[in-house]
């Protein structure tokens, strides 16, 4: 019995080892007080809930153990500089970070060639074609067709010297199917970025993304997919949208209305569903239409867990309830379940706490000022933001650090949220389940207008602005436009403290 039982212990350690990886090294010349960042995603994307701190010791030297069920990719970060890497459980990698640069080297460890590999193929480096934004960028003026030839073909041509460089290298099969695939899906993501980021009106951008998600196949050849692979689905997403905006286009100039192409929905209908469940929910309908079941699954959960990071409880039950209905066993259920629930306690927690003042009347206030000279005596850090404004809700995780540096001193918090009257109760639900302490009213489209009016005289595009934040003094005068973020730290709490 006494031997089973070692029998059985051994068994447990082995299968905790199989399912860990070791990542080790050393940084030469680095302080006790660096660290190294590795950022291992839930399904896709880089946000920094999914963010490991590995601590550099007195030495220089770094080593984790990492939980990681099933082949990752993760991204290591260091100095602000990124590379991919490929977590396997039951190995390891170790590799030198030259401290001046950042370049890695000396790879060494069972896990040691495919992320040479990985690294040689520069996967998080800038394209050629992906410098400047808008008019910025050089390749921005030309035409799709002159893009054509100037962007997708020779960027098709690195895509493919890569791919021939992966067949060439001593890696087993799979291993270099599934590197493969997320070099060809990274293909296509930097050219969706390109397309969106580079000034084409609607019509343009959806041409562009029918070029080249032409014989785009969003089936994956190696199941689980990595990080890209989804990414590239999640991009084809906008390929859909746009397709159906000339599905619409076409429709208006024939004077007829018709179902939408993906989204099996009229034009009015698909209004109604974003009003009530969001855009996100709209997003979900083509790929619920359209892919295969693991990957509509994989996007699904990924879109639950991004809402659920932004603690956007309205726009979460409606996508836990399509993952309920249709994907039961789920293996990202437990997980989400528990995040869904986080963000109920959270809500109802917060929900009467009477540090979180929704400004009475704040319908019939048509002046920042009437807030304003309510406060005298006070210091006004003033947030102009939406619920549908990415880096607005970015901003809002920071607001802990930063209120907890001013507690107890002379400094309150305004928040101006624009956003259609449709869209009171998630305002207010998200408010709450945020935490966002402080006072808060809420404007829409046409009646901000007269705020920024008084925020920012005579600025043409000021309506762009989000999120924006001033800073009023004690006796209620402006004295900063366009202050410092939350995420800006020290530089924020130095440009406050001036009034106090």
């Amino acid at each position: 019995m006494k031997k089973l039982i070692i029998f059985c212990l051994v068994l447990i350690a082995a299968f905790n080892c199989m399912a860990q990886f070791r990542l080790s090294g050393s940084v030469p010349g680095a302080a006790g007080t660096d660290s190294i960042t590795i950022n291992i995603p839930f399904v896709y994307g880089y946000y920094r809930e999914n963010n490991i701190n590995i601590g550099v010791d007195n030495e220089g030297n770094f080593n984790k153990l990492i939980d990681v069920s099933e082949q990752k990719f993760a991204t290591l970060e260091y100095h602000g500089v990124k590379s991919t890497l490929l977590l396997t459980p039951g190995k390891a990698v170790s590799f030198r970070i030259n401290l001046r640069d950042t370049v890695l080297s000396h790879f060494k460890g069972s896990a040691a060639a495919e992320n040479r590999l990985l690294y040689k193929l520069k996967m998080d480096q800038i394209p050629f074609f992906g410098k400047g934004f808008g008019k910025d960028n050089p390749f921005a003026k030309y035409s799709n067709e002159e893009q054509q030839k100037l962007v997708i073909k020779p960027w098709f041509a690195i895509r493919d010297e890569k791919i021939a460089e992966i067949n060439a290298a001593k890696l087993p099969s799979a291993t270099k199917a599934l590197i493969a695939q997320e070099v060809k899906s990274e293909a296509i993501v930097q050219l969706v970025h390109f397309g969106r980021s580079s000034g084409k009106n609607r019509k343009t951008l959806a041409e562009f993304l029918l070029t080249i998600y032409k014989d785009i196949s969003i089936t994956p050849e190696v199941f689980p997919a990595g990080p890209m692979f989804y990414q590239m689905a999640n991009a084809n997403g906008a390929r859909m949208e746009g397709e159906t905006y000339l599905q619409i286009e076409a429709d208006k100039a024939a004077g007829k209305t018709s179902v939408l192409k993906y989204y099996n929905l009229t034009f009015d209908d698909a209004n109604k569903v974003i009003n009530e469940k969001g855009k996100i929910f709209l997003n979900w309908l083509p790929i619920h239409n359209t892919y295969e079941k693991l990957v509509a699954e994989a996007w699904l959960a990924q879109a639950i867990v991004v809402q659920c990071y932004e603690k956007d409880i309205t726009y979460t039950l409606p996508l836990m309830e399509e993952m309920n209905k249709y994907f039961p066993r789920s293996k990202y259920l437990p997980e989400l379940t528990s995040m869904v629930n986080n963000l109920r306690t959270a809500l109802a927690a917060n929900q009467s706490k009477g540090d979180i003042q929704i400004i009475d009347g704040f319908e019939n206030i048509t002046s920042i000022n009437q807030v304003i000279s309510s406060l005298k005596g006070k210091v006004v850090y003033l947030d102009v933001w939406g619920t549908w404004c990415g880096p607005c809700k970015a901003e809002i995780k920071y607001n802990l650090a930063l209120k907890q540096y001013f507690k107890n001193k002379d400094v309150v918090f305004v928040y101006l949220d624009m956003d259609d009257d449709t869209q009171d109760k998630r305002w207010r639900e998200f408010i709450a389940t945020n935490g966002m302490t402080g006072y808060h009213l809420r404007k829409n489209n046409n009646q901000v207008s007269s705020f920024w009016d008084e925020l920012l005289p005579g600025q043409k595009d000021k309506q762009n602005y989000y999120p924006t934040y001033f800073i009023f003094d004690k006796d209620g005068k402006l004295v900063e436009t366009l202050a410092k973020r939350p995420s800006d730290g020290a530089e924020l709490y130095r440009q406050i403290e001036k009034y106090l």
